[in-house]
């Protein structure tokens, strides 16, 4: 079945991207996906194909994501940021929340922030419905210096330096946990040493890859996909 946004909502009229819609050949009688601005999807048919109108046929619901993850990560340049967040918006995580660390690529201006928020969660929202999930909540940018008790099962951060390995088991037990989890991920620089300390001390668990080395944009990309593949073979 074919997948669409809908520009807008009116009662049970649904009002379709026409530039999509004809990319997608939809025309009018056929039924379609359509995630709509609330985020929510439905089932809708075609019912003006000059307009792109369609009628909410019933409500769909999201595949669910069965690790609760919220992904925390150092503020990026803007097309990688953007690109983390195509990505995982697709994969599918409840929550983004980009965080300037001490060696952070940017610091936008208290303005700039504002609208960098705002393209993020139109690029979530767009990238959500290739997948059927639901858009991840993107929260807005703040200091790391703020982050203090977070409501999660498990917080966990990954840092080079690390003593502690992240294996098989650490992975398995964080999904058998079945509670929400905070994942942090640093800049391109790491996080320092006094990060990593008062992250400690509120509460999160530092973990290595070993040698392994990823970019900034890359290890989430990498890391949430590994999290969604074990969540959906192997948890119980």
């Amino acid at each position: 079945m074919k997948k669409i946004s809908a520009l807008k909502v009116e009662g049970d009229l649904v009002y379709l991207d026409k530039k999509h819609a004809y990319v997608l050949r939809i025309s009018e009688g056929e039924k379609v996906k359509v995630l709509l601005p609330s985020g929510n999807f439905a089932l809708v048919e075609v019912i003006d194909s000059d307009k792109m109108v369609g009628r909410i046929l019933e409500f769909i619901k999201p595949i669910e994501n069965k690790s609760k993850i919220s992904v925390f990560i150092s503020l990026l340049k803007k097309e990688k940021l953007e690109k983390v967040v195509e990505y995982l918006s697709i994969i599918g995580v409840e929550r983004i929340v980009p965080v300037i660390t001490h060696r952070c690529e940017v610091r936008p201006s208290y303005d700039k922030q504002f609208k960098i928020i705002e393209r993020l969660k139109r690029i979530s929202y767009e990238n959500a419905r290739i997948s059927g999930v639901a858009p991840p909540k993107i929260e807005n940018i703040f200091q790391i210096e703020k982050i203090r008790d977070e409501d999660y099962e498990k917080k966990i951060v990954f840092y080079e330096h690390s003593a502690n390995p992240f294996s098989y088991e650490v992975l398995k037990g964080l999904i058998s946990s079945k509670g929400k989890i905070a994942i942090f991920v640093g800049p391109e620089g790491g996080f320092s040493e006094e990060e990593i300390s008062y992250l400690v001390e509120n509460g999160w668990q530092d973990f290595s890859l070993g040698e392994r080395i990823f970019t900034a944009e890359l290890f989430p990309i990498y890391i949430i996909s590994i999290f969604d593949f074990f969540s959906l073979n192997f948890s119980t």
